[in-house]
């Protein structure tokens, strides 16, 4: 699904917590299940037809009589069993073939299989963390080449970045927005800032540093009892992407605009503001039933897989709102078609039909609560309502994650360095939390060792 591989709570992205129990799911996945079909080791075969038609705001393909396998390995049979039986009842001559992947060992076995020589999937799915370690490779075609011919101007801007290779090249489409805000417990919020409604508390705090001075008022009130957020890698997981400056271009990297950030972060520890919890730990779980933290980083996959799954008996106790300084990209997965398929006609069919036809953007919505990232999805706020949520004090989240949050997204190009960067990063936040000497200078030359560790090539300026 549309989390992060870590959010299992194992380790940015969807094990420990396996909640996406996935994620992810956001991250993470329902690793559980077993291979959905025997076959899925064989050579897959298809029907010829014609090439692929170019994307635009049409049906999947004309020839409903088109036959093949389509093989993906994937995580999750919470995306894939749904689509299938759509999907069939329109082609009911193409099989879906899933494979099941975990997704911490996702990248590896592709990268064995390329090494190796071995057939591939015809569409791999790539975790935004991990994405970038898939692009490298060089096994995707380009989607707006032909035989695709897919117009890039319909997706959302800020999915563009997210999809392409270091070639400029759209090699894959994101599976769903992943718009990610800040979860607040409206007790706690009324308590501390005499209201609970999440415009009003999102215009409280527009910036960083009057979130850091209110938290300080609030650590004052309660005693040390109550802190704004629960730990530094929560801080670090809303603060990073935020910001749509890479921080690799090619081989060299931007310390000065890294050291940004964990200055940032570095200052919500020095105010004492945080719980000092270990993101996706025991206790930053159990502490969504407690009062003694008040905001959490939240992608729109959280309220099932994070705060529900958390906090199971709660009703009107949460809130969800834009965060300092805006939202952020949180969590993703995309699909690409790999090169070497034979079934480009079947794999490309497929996603068109979910991208592109409102029958695979109903599957997205109804059986997920997400929505691909095309522009004509949102034109109409009526279609992105979900309706009054109880749970969340009767909110509409589906409007407040789709006007509220995506307008504000923006997003860093993906590299093969990313999932490094970020277990550098969480170690870095990791020590930072336990360690009041440890500063964000000494944070840098630290993150810079582990970086290296993996990656000489890399320069530092």
């Amino acid at each position: 699904m549309n989390r992060p591989k870590n959010y299992r709570a194992l380790p940015f992205l969807m094990g420990i917590m396996l909640l996406f129990s996935l994620v992810l799911s956001a991250c993470s996945s329902d690793n559980k299940n077993a291979a959905s079909t025997p076959d899925s080791g064989k050579k897959a075969e298809a029907t010829p037809k014609a090439s692929p038609s170019g994307s635009g705001g049409a049906g999947a393909g004309d020839d409903k009589n088109m036959s093949g396998t389509v093989n993906m390995w994937y995580w999750d049979s919470g995306f894939y069993k749904p689509a299938q039986e759509a999907f069939n009842k329109l082609y009911p001559n193409i099989k879906l073939n899933f494979v099941q992947v975990a997704a911490a060992d996702y990248v590896k076995k592709v990268q064995t299989s390329v090494a190796a020589g071995s057939e591939l999937p015809d569409i791999v799915f790539g975790e935004i963390n991990a994405r970038g370690s898939l692009y490298s490779l060089n096994i995707l075609d380009d989607l707006t080449k032909a035989p695709y011919n897919f117009d890039q101007s319909q997706l959302l801007d800020y999915v563009i970045p997210q999809t392409m290779n270091d070639k400029g090249e759209l090699v894959s489409l994101e599976w769903a927005v992943s718009p990610g805000g800040f979860a607040y417990k409206r007790n706690l919020a009324k308590q501390y800032f005499g209201t609970d409604d999440p415009d009003q508390l999102s215009a409280m705090f527009p910036d960083w540093d009057t979130f850091i001075a209110k938290g300080k008022e609030v650590k004052e009130k309660s005693n040390g009892k109550v802190s704004m957020i629960a730990g530094l890698v929560d801080a670090y997981t809303t603060l990073y992407p935020q910001d749509a400056t890479p921080i690799i271009k090619g081989t060299e990297v931007n310390s000065t605009e890294f050291l940004t950030v964990l200055k940032k972060v570095q200052a919500i520890r020095d105010a004492g503001i945080d719980q000092k919890l270990d993101m996706w730990s025991p206790t930053w779980n159990a502490s969504y039933t407690k009062d003694d933290v008040i905001f959490y980083p939240a992608a729109n996959w959280s309220p099932k897989y994070v705060i529900k799954a958390n906090d199971k008996d709660s009703n009107g106790r949460w809130g969800i709102m834009v965060p300092p300084a805006g939202g952020f990209s949180y969590g993703g997965t995309s699909l690409g078609i790999t090169k070497s398929s034979k079934n480009k006609d079947a794999a490309w069919t497929f996603l068109k039909w979910y991208y592109t036809t409102k029958e695979g953007q109903e599957v997205n919505k109804t059986s997920l609560d997400y929505y691909v990232p095309m522009k004509s999805v949102f034109t109409d706020s009526a279609n992105l309502s979900t309706g009054a949520d109880a749970y969340f004090g009767g909110q509409d989240l589906g409007l407040f994650w789709n006007t509220k949050v995506l307008p504000t997204l923006k997003s860093k190009p993906v590299t093969k360095y990313d999932n490094d960067i970020y277990n550098a990063s969480t170690l870095v936040a990791q020590t930072m939390m336990k360690d009041k000497t440890f500063t964000a200078e000494t944070g840098l030359e630290k993150w810079k060792q582990e970086l290296k560790r993996n990656h000489p090539e890399l320069t530092f300026k």
